[in-house]
């Protein structure tokens, strides 16, 4: 059976993203990545609008606030790229053109639920904080991992 992973990041304040901040509030340094880095092989679990902008950084599109991706953020990209990718949406067409991403217009709740019962290894999602809400609702969630960073973002 396989374990889900809910990862959280978030500012001091609550917030998991901010108007006008790059990524990890800009605050990801090389240890934190390598950190990432050092995290078991996981099938990444997300929903459209956590696809369109992990997609887009990884077709080369620069997050707000930077000129370019350092050599860390790059590898970090590209690692999610070679990854194992499920995206729930009924608003995304097929094919998804980041590779290793698998498009599912079920309901998420229930997918999830059949991913776990049939499958061994980790699921663990990425943003998606709408999809991460269901999956505890639903008793879906076997951890929850919370990472803060120090800024106030509202």
């Amino acid at each position: 059976m396989s374990e889900l992973l809910v990862d959280f990041i978030t500012s001091l304040d609550g917030y998991a993203s901010g108007e006008g901040w790059p990524g990890f509030w800009g605050l990801e340094g090389p240890e934190y990545l390598a950190w990432l880095g050092e995290q078991p092989e996981a099938t990444y679990l997300m929903g459209a609008n956590t696809y369109r902008l992990m997609s887009g950084f990884a077709s080369g599109e620069v997050p707000s606030g930077q000129d370019e991706f350092r050599p860390e953020e790059e590898a970090s990209v590209d690692e999610l790229t070679q990854a194992s990718k499920v995206v729930f949406s009924s608003s995304l067409g097929e094919p998804l053109k980041w590779a290793n991403s698998t498009l599912v217009r079920d309901d998420a709740v229930e997918a999830v639920r059949a991913m776990k019962s049939s499958g061994s290894g980790l699921l663990s999602t990425i943003g998606s904080l709408s999809l991460c809400r269901s999956l505890l609702r639903a008793g879906l969630v076997d951890r929850f991992r919370v990472v803060m960073f120090p800024v106030i973002t509202g």
